[in-house]
């Protein structure tokens, strides 16, 4: 912290004055006590009346009034004006990166000159925009997980990098940090997708023997990337999910200056995404149906009823994981969930529906609640005041809650995780199970569940009518992907309403 040629002219000048000033206040009869604070209000009277401590190399002082703002006290009587703010720095030996305060020298003070109190509250501002996070000087040294962890802590909580007139919807945040930490940090994965991804492999010669997380951001290369390609071959839509996701993370970090240099990711290129239009037979689907209103829900009533509501809706996964039974009344409650009933959607004597506040188009939507869906929704309501081994569920606003405690239960609804199982077992007791390199896993999923209500939906009242259930902006992607032809019996018969956005289906007796 040297002083150029100027400030020490002006140092000269005000430690004589400084100290004539201290005197004047701490000797003779009515003298005011010297100021030994940490922190007072920068004024000239208090900076005359502020003490250096002996012992000490030099004594910080704060402004009460201006944050940011300090005096460094020595005991040759200088007072030196500094700008201080707290600011990222990265430690290239714990390879870490953690707050630190750093100080910007100002002007020493100077009482009736233009370096007094006020001007140095009149600066502040200007030194501190001076003051940067270290971690726009660049520094390669960061890692692949320290960057991911970064932007699951900061990067998500903002406007989306690609669009940063919209925030990140919960839905889309909740997605990002599983995949985040399933495929690269390797926290929530399971026993087996660890040993995949931490296995050696040789690739153009090398051998690529570690996780994505421990690559430094500078050595992550396009063979590397194409090695942790060819080990998740068997699972290319996971791999395609988790590659465009870690594209948008190093995007984000060089554009927040973590790393200079250019996207891998960019030169990799994914697997081809294959069409499939594939639904349940709809024979499967009136069995699923029947045992979800059978005895079989007494025993599992919300994830029958999550069952159910996507066969009668064709609502999608995370828009039916965060619905509430009733209509938030706060922004930030309606932030959190993707949509509620209706007010009055359980008298059976009158219309009811669903409506989506958040879906993944972000055109708000409401759909009929069918009568079999109806009847479903107020049995599963009656059983959470019956039956005390779920009567928790009631202090749940939302109808699908998390069913294991936690610190923020009651307050998070379920997700793809929590009913991955009993999903599994369902198609397991069904014969829904298909085998897909040499492994059988699931066929009914809730992506499979909408497309079924879209080839249900399209059978009987046409492919734009479909498009409007599914709450689709364009046709053409519901004909490519939702609509499968086959000839069979329906047991349903759609009717539409009047308003453009609203679908009801009555059952035929």
């Amino acid at each position: 912290m040297t002083i150029n040629d100027n400030d020490k002219a002006v140092a000269a000048v005000a430690a004589p004055a400084a100290s004539q000033e201290e005197a004047k206040f701490t000797k003779g009869r009515g003298a005011r006590q010297p100021i030994y604070i940490s922190r007072f209000s920068f004024t000239d009277k208090n900076m005359a009346r502020a003490t250096f401590k002996i012992g000490k190399k030099y004594d910080r002082r704060y402004d009460t009034k201006v944050s940011g703002l300090c005096v460094h006290m020595r005991e040759s009587g200088e007072k030196m004006f500094y700008a201080f703010k707290s600011v990222n720095m990265y430690n290239k030996k714990k390879n870490i990166w953690a707050p630190n305060v750093v100080y910007k020298k100002m002007f020493p003070w100077a009482k009736n000159t233009g370096f007094n109190c006020e001007a140095a509250r009149d600066k502040v501002r200007e030194y501190l925009d001076q003051i940067q996070d270290s971690r726009t000087t660049t520094d390669d040294d960061i890692t692949v997980g320290y960057t991911v962890k970064k932007f699951i802590r900061t990067g998500l909580d903002g406007f989306q990098f690609r669009d940063d007139s919209k925030r990140y919807k919960e839905a889309v945040k909740i997605n990002y940090i599983r995949l985040l930490k399933s495929y690269v940090l390797l926290e929530t994965c399971t026993p087996e997708l660890k040993k995949k991804l931490t296995a050696p492999i040789e690739y153009n010669k090398t051998i690529y023997n570690k996780p994505l997380k421990d690559y430094k951001m500078s050595e992550l290369t396009d063979y590397a990337i194409k090695a942790f390609k060819f080990k998740l071959q068997d699972t290319p839509q996971s791999y395609n999910s988790i590659h465009a996701l870690l594209s948008l993370v190093f995007s984000w970090a060089k554009f927040n200056k973590l790393f200079k240099g250019d996207n891998p990711f960019e030169f990799v290129k994914r697997y081809p995404k294959v069409k499939h239009k594939k639904k349940l037979p709809d024979s499967k689907r009136d069995e699923i149906l029947d045992y979800c209103s059978s005895k079989a829900f007494d025993y599992n009533p919300h994830f029958l009823t999550l069952i159910s509501m996507v066969l009668y809706t064709g609502f999608r996964g995370n828009e039916l994981f965060g619905l509430r039974w009733e209509e938030p009344t706060t922004d930030e409650e309606k932030n959190k969930c993707s949509g509620w009933l209706v007010k009055d959607w359980d008298k059976l004597d009158q219309k009811s529906y669903i409506h989506l506040h958040d879906p993944k188009n972000r055109t708000p939507f409401t759909a009929y609640i069918r009568k079999p869906l109806k009847e479903l929704l107020i049995r599963l309501r009656k059983k959470l005041y019956i039956d005390q081994k779920v009567s928790w569920c009631l202090k749940s606003v939302f109808i699908f809650p998390k069913t294991r405690f936690n610190g923020n239960f009651p307050g998070e609804h379920t997700d793809s995780n929590a009913v991955s199982h009993h999903l599994k077992k369902l198609n397991q007791d069904f014969g829904l199970m298909q085998e897909i390199n040499g492994k059988l896993r699931p066929f009914f999923t809730m992506k499979i569940g909408r497309k079924t209500f879209g080839s249900w939906v399209a059978a009987e009242k046409g492919t734009e009518f479909a498009s409007r259930s599914l709450n689709h902006k364009d046709t053409q992607v519901t004909r490519d992907h939702y609509i499968v032809p086959e000839d069979s019996e329906l047991d349903f018969e759609f009717e539409e309403k009047q308003e453009s956005n609203v679908v009801e289906l009555k059952k035929i007796k």
